[in-house]
């Protein structure tokens, strides 16, 4: 593979795979374009997970990923594969053998990881749904710095074949788009059924506030202050003690760890052919081998007290109102090693408690970075999630001055 780009924006597609391809002229989705991480299967076709050594050992796929085909049965335009980080293992948007995708909505700075080349593609509008993958943040934190929606449904709703695994007990099919109103439409083609509740209560964590840069807490604050009127009954998550928040990374980073070892060991230590990754990937995969069951367990104890927890603070009717990501879009370049963990301390409560996540982009921050917050609701309420986002999204943008 080359790293010769399409529509000059480098780092967004990958050159393998169709383009312009369509199989319905009709449908709930017609013509919209759709860009997909290349870690989806489509019949024919390779995927290199955003490793060269992954593409030349691929094989081409038999069956087309049923996510792919769901959407491309409603109408869509399938726009080309997308670039991702390596194996999809980092949150940064940057690939050191295709390229990084610069954000299309603040020049310099990253796009954000793994889903990078369908964020963009979606930021960028050559794209108008970005399907994607999200374990540990994958959707959620491109949603963020590059100012879209972006959905990682409940663990397990949607079918994952034909889906390229990281760490399959986190792993989610997600997307990312410009508008809650297409979110909501690409949700009603993927979910199942389910009960559309009215959902009339915030739920706030305090604690939670604490995890932003200084620059966003006032910010933040203010987005809270905004959203408290459209939910009839506000409450406080109760945190038993603050330790759970600090134990939040580490464990998801064992456990996720755990799983990739689990899922990728025998490729990552095949003789002679180690894979050429990135610095700070390879430093990853390495400590991933490493873990113990020991940890795992220790970790698991972790999981189980949010699972608890979240069970105890969220219903049918209530979401959790938090910070997606602890600061904007990073330059290009910059070292994020210390940002990724201060990132799946706030990520990780939805991995560990199985739960859906949506992000909004309706922050109005005046030095005009993308910014928002998160909404987040118990396991299997996708739909009553997105609904509330769209009636959420439309309130913002009435009481937005023209």
């Amino acid at each position: 593979m080359s790293t010769k780009t399409h529509n000059n924006f480098t780092g967004i597609f990958c050159d393998h795979g169709p383009k312009a391809w369509q199989t319905h002229t009709h449908g709930a989705l017609i013509n919209k374009r759709l860009a997909v991480k290349d870690v989806f299967a489509v019949k024919g076709e390779r995927n290199s997970a955003g490793n060269p050594n992954w593409f030349k050992a691929a094989k081409p796929a038999q069956q087309t990923a049923s996510a792919v085909n769901k959407l491309m049965n409603e109408g869509c335009s399938f726009t080309g594969f997308t670039h991702t980080d390596e194996l999809a293992y980092s949150l940064e948007g940057n690939n050191i053998h295709y390229g990084a995708a610069q954000n299309p909505k603040l020049s310099g700075h990253a796009s954000g990881g793994s889903s990078m080349g369908s964020a963009a593609a979606v930021a960028a509008n050559l794209a108008d749904i970005g399907l994607g993958t999200d374990t540990g943040g994958s959707i959620r934190i491109p949603a963020s710095y590059c100012g879209l929606f972006g959905i990682r449904p409940s663990h397990n709703v949607i079918e994952k074949d034909g889906l390229i695994p990281l760490a399959p007990p986190f792993d989610t099919i997600g997307w990312l788009t410009q508008s809650a109103e297409l979110l909501s439409d690409v949700g009603n083609v993927l979910l199942p059924n389910q009960a559309i509740n009215n959902v009339d209560t915030l739920v706030i964590c305090e604690p939670l506030f604490e995890l932003v840069s200084p620059a966003l807490q006032t910010p933040i604050k203010q987005l809270l202050e905004k959203t408290k009127p459209y939910f009839k009954h506000h409450k406080e998550f109760e945190l038993p003690n603050s330790n759970l928040l600090s134990e939040l990374a580490d464990s998801f980073r064992i456990l996720q760890g755990r799983a990739i070892a689990k899922t990728h060991k025998d490729w990552l230590q095949l003789p002679g052919q180690l894979p050429q990754f990135a610095p700070a990937i390879a430093a990853r995969f390495k400590m991933a081998l490493a873990l113990t069951a020991q940890e795992e367990q220790e970790a698991l104890k972790v999981q189980t007290q949010w699972q608890t927890l979240i069970t105890k603070n969220l219903n049918t009717k209530s979401c959790l109102f938090l910070p997606t990501t602890p600061t904007t879009a990073p330059k290009l370049g910059t070292n994020t090693s210390a940002l990724r963990m201060q990132i799946i301390t706030l990520s990780a409560i939805a991995g560990l408690s199985r739960s859906a996540q949506v992000h909004l982009p309706l922050a109005n921050l005046e030095n005009g970075h993308p910014y928002g917050f998160s909404l987040m609701m118990s396991h299997g309420n996708d739909k009553s999630l997105l609904a509330c986002v769209q009636q959420l999204a439309a309130h913002f943008k009435q009481d937005t001055p023209a």
